[in-house]
């Protein structure tokens, strides 16, 4: 197993923010699709590259390198030494006007977010809040 890639994407609406998650399956959890972020797992010269590659492939969405916001790593198992690389990209000012079509993805809120069952979700989810909000 690789290491691992996380991306939160958020827009700031008002004096809300919401961030961009999928609905899908967490193998080895249940049979209900739950809140994931956009994960990457390839090898770890391939991490960044492969989270633009997914964005621009699943929701259309361009962005650079130098735009993520690198919020640091998180465990993914307890008793492994793979790591999860976390990271934001703030989407405010790309994607004004009328929502654009993200296929499985979703604009949540902090609320919704909460209801997640993603552990690396919920730790980007923490990072972003505590060191850029």
């Amino acid at each position: 197993m690789s290491n691992m890639s996380l991306l939160l994407p958020f827009r700031k609406k008002g004096t809300s923010i919401q961030y961009l998650v999928k609905r899908e399956f967490i193998a080895g959890w249940d049979q209900h699709p739950d809140l994931c972020g956009i994960a990457v797992s390839v090898p770890d010269d391939q991490l960044d590259r492969e989270l633009e590659n997914k964005m621009k492939t699943e929701t259309h969405i361009t962005f650079e390198h130098s735009d993520l916001i690198h919020l640091g790593v998180c465990a993914i198992k307890r008793s492994s030494d793979h790591v999860c690389y976390l990271y934001a990209i703030d989407l405010s000012k790309r994607l004004e006007g009328p929502d654009k079509d993200l296929g499985e993805y979703l604009w949540v809120s902090d609320e919704k977010l909460m209801e997640s069952i993603d552990p690396q979700l919920l730790s980007c989810y923490a990072k972003l809040r505590f060191l850029v909000f």
